[in-house]
């Protein structure tokens, strides 16, 4: 059940917001076989000025985030980075230069979902 959180610069039509949702989908899908009902997806937007980046990085930078549960391993967790960059690339035209990646994975009792702790699904 990965979370995933995207933060993007304010301004993008809800088209281009629907092709980050699919992008990051795909990726996740092609690398961890993420069926989509076990997917949630937010995007943020902040406003120009609230949000330095560094150097070299253009409007469409992208900042995803992604929650998953423990026990992936260091070959799993850069295939996750990968292919969601790849596939960003693919359907929204950002280059990988434009694209950071962070993976949590806080452990299992750290999770809750319909009043269970993840270590009594």
């Amino acid at each position: 059940m990965p979370l995933v959180k995207i933060e993007v610069a304010k301004g993008h039509t809800e088209e281009y917001k629907k092709k980050m949702f699919e992008a990051v989908f795909e990726g996740l899908s092609n690398a961890l076989s993420v069926p989509r009902e076990n997917l949630m997806q937010r995007i943020f937007e902040w406003e120009p000025g609230s949000f330095e980046l560094t150097p070299g990085k253009s409007e469409k930078f992208v900042l995803v985030e992604v929650t998953l549960l423990p026990g992936r391993d260091s070959v799993l967790k850069k295939s996750v980075i990968t292919e969601i960059t790849r596939m960003l690339g693919k359907l929204c035209q950002i280059q990988p230069q434009d694209v950071f990646i962070v993976l949590h994975d806080p452990p299992k009792e750290n999770w809750g979902h319909n009043g269970l702790q993840a270590t009594e699904w």
